[in-house]
């Protein structure tokens, strides 16, 4: 058995044992990682390498850490995914710095030597945009959905500078905010590389242009920001009834595997899973508004128990909570 085949073996089980956890918060999901990188003794990581994850034949994912954005973790929050084809290879999403977007090319390229043909943006978070400029610097172009793209140009040159002050320049060094090279509006499938991936782009839910990655050879659903597993989703740029559609047309792909934005890699029942937040969401604060309470009120009554392990619940749980009583409290006049 060679260094590669064992070392597959070791994250497959371990990805096993990540999946089947009642609860996985930002610190169980960072001692997964740190858990995981240990166990590769034949593949010695520098400083900065990302090991790569096989979740699927030809299809891989670079786990991000979860939790906030800090210097510490260089802000790899987010997963990264990457498919290999007979002619090459898709890179989904590109991380939050020139640095990342050199060290995922860099990941790829000991998985396979074959070219790098495309990096798609499922959406337009700064964990998946900001290693852009690394592709492009390759000649690799960068595809994201229209709506995506408009975002990204009309707030992005915030974020970065808000970036550099968390995570410094040096980590941000070469970081810009890029013009993707494709745009497209409506789903479509690539054949690229030698194998089919299907786009599915519903109209804005997560976040404006978000988009889904489907690899038709191995049923296996990458799907940026309109899945996570075991985190509580950030509702700022999101329209909410369009999300959970969004969602419903997810679980139609019948999935066998999947790999969220965030937590670790799943099956489509995890959608369902996710889902499940919104419905209590909405249940609670309805409730709050049906007893009278007001906007004051909605944060420190907003308590989800069951969901109160996710990573990131102190940090979005409320303000979602907020933004819900918000959409809520509007209905019945967008209604008359």
């Amino acid at each position: 058995m060679d260094a590669v085949t064992s070392s597959r073996m070791i994250t497959g089980k371990l990805c096993a044992s990540v999946t089947a956890a009642p609860a996985r918060g930002a610190a169980f999901a960072f001692t997964a990682l740190v858990a995981l990188l240990a166990a590769f003794p034949a593949q010695t990581l520098r400083a900065g390498e990302l090991a790569p994850v096989r979740v699927a034949a030809g299809v891989y994912v670079l786990p991000g850490s979860g939790g906030e954005i800090t210097a510490d973790n260089d802000g790899r929050t987010a997963n990264v995914a990457f498919v290999v084809g007979p002619r090459g290879v898709v890179v989904v999403n590109t991380g939050i710095s020139f640095r990342e977007g050199e060290a995922i090319i860099a990941a790829v390229a000991r998985v396979s030597k074959r070219p790098i043909r495309l990096a798609i943006l499922t959406h337009p978070g700064q964990e998946a945009i900001f290693g852009a400029a690394a592709f492009q610097e390759r000649g690799i172009p960068v595809l994201a959905a229209r709506e995506c793209a408009e975002l990204i140009a009309a707030r992005c040159e915030t974020c970065l500078s808000n970036l550099r002050r968390t995570l410094g320049e040096k980590a941000m060094a070469g970081t810009r905010v890029i013009v993707p090279d494709r745009m497209i509006e409506n789903g479509q499938t690539l054949d690229l590389i030698g194998r089919k991936l299907r786009l599915i782009v519903p109209p804005w839910s997560s976040a404006p242009g978000a988009l889904a990655v489907f690899d038709e050879t191995t049923a296996t659903l990458i799907t940026g920001s309109l899945v996570s597993i075991a985190r509580i989703p950030d509702l700022r740029d999101a329209r909410a009834q369009a999300w959970r559609s969004a969602l419903v047309a997810l679980e139609a792909t019948k999935c066998r595997h999947l790999i969220p934005g965030y937590g670790p890699a799943g099956t489509c029942a995890d959608v369902a899973t996710f889902a499940q937040y919104f419905d209590a969401l909405d249940a609670l604060v309805a409730e709050l508004l049906r007893q009278g309470a007001g906007l004051a009120d909605v944060r420190d009554r907003s308590d989800l128990p069951a969901f109160a392990r996710w990573d990131q619940y102190d940090t979005l749980n409320g303000s979602n909570a907020n933004r819900t009583y918000l959409r809520l409290e509007q209905e019945p006049l967008r209604s008359q």
